[in-house]
């Protein structure tokens, strides 16, 4: 598949094996959560948030 860009891969050589969707998804959920509490601030940085 190639070397992983998004950092979040769990392959040990680090080629991408679609942990990123999972880890959107996620995010996605998380955001959406925060945001029906009326926590729209941390929702947004959820859905922003990028691994260094």
């Amino acid at each position: 598949m190639g070397t992983c860009g998004c950092g979040y891969t769990t392959d040990e050589v680090k080629n991408c094996n679609g942990t990123h969707k999972v880890v959107a998804a996620v995010k996605a959920d998380i955001a959406a959560a925060l945001a029906a509490k009326g926590q729209t601030e941390a929702s947004e940085y959820v859905k922003t948030f990028k691994k260094n």
